[in-house]
């Protein structure tokens, strides 16, 4: 894991982001000491996005199976219930 200054990833920007984006390992960015942000290759960021995508889909099916699927009118009649509108 590499954390880095924000300041120092503008000076060195071009050297961070191809020793380790490259390796798919996140750069995670400090402002005054504490976290701030974490920079990604766009094959990491796209490789979470499917993951996380995939991850629904197998809860849904679960869901599904186990008799937790509600209509889009059941949901809405639910949520204005619990709104109270």
């Amino acid at each position: 894991m590499i954390v880095v200054p924000s300041s120092e990833l503008r000076n060195r920007y071009t050297e961070l982001t191809d020793k380790y984006l490259a390796s798919g390992e996140p750069i995670y960015l400090t402002k005054n000491g504490h976290g701030h942000a974490v920079l990604l290759s766009i094959e990491e960021y796209e490789r979470l996005r499917r993951d996380d995508l995939v991850n629904k889909i197998h809860i849904g099916i679960q869901a599904a199976k186990e008799d937790r699927v509600r209509s889009i009118d059941e949901a809405e009649r639910y949520i204005r219930k619990e709104l109270g509108l």
